[in-house]
């Protein structure tokens, strides 16, 4: 994909169907992005979130909400909300970034949350928390590294 302007890109719920494109999106970006900076143990854990059956156990349930970004029929982006206000993934697939794939998501995400919420939390990686600042969060103190991930806790606030 060469370009990919927003107005190409259509933004919805995912559905048990898109398992498979999930996990697949979301293993890739964390190998790249992320496993590098976590211990063997702690990557290792990572990728078992991000399996097909991890996917589909979240798209089934009531505690997450998914939504997904597809340009010509693919999947290039998604975002997963844990209830009631951590955004748990926000991934934008490589050939997709930096063209407001991942601003997008997170505008879906903040449209189909409670208008009374005071605001969101993320853990970011270290990759990813630059992305985080752009989108408006504002992180909570230093990274921090459990069971050999680091991350960096941020929160947006309306």
């Amino acid at each position: 994909m060469a370009t990919t302007p927003s107005d190409l890109i259509a933004v919805r719920a995912a559905t048990v169907a898109d398992t498979a494109a999930i996990s697949a999106l979301t293993m890739a970006s964390m190998q790249r992005w992320i496993a590098g900076d976590c211990t063997a143990e702690g990557a290792t854990a990572l990728a078992a979130l991000m399996t097909p059956e991890a996917t589909r156990e979240r798209l089934a349930g009531d505690a997450y909400r998914t939504w997904v970004a597809e340009c010509d029929g693919a999947v290039v982006g998604v975002a997963a909300l844990r209830f009631p206000a951590h955004l748990y993934h926000l991934f934008v697939a490589d050939d997709a970034q930096r063209r407001g794939v991942a601003r997008l998501l997170w505008s879906a995400v903040r449209a189909a949350v409670s208008p009374g919420l005071d605001g969101f939390t993320v853990n970011a990686s270290r990759h990813g928390v630059e992305a985080y600042r752009r989108l408006g969060f504002v992180a909570d103190g230093p990274e921090t590294v459990e069971h050999g991930i680091p991350a960096t806790p941020m929160h947006w606030r309306g």
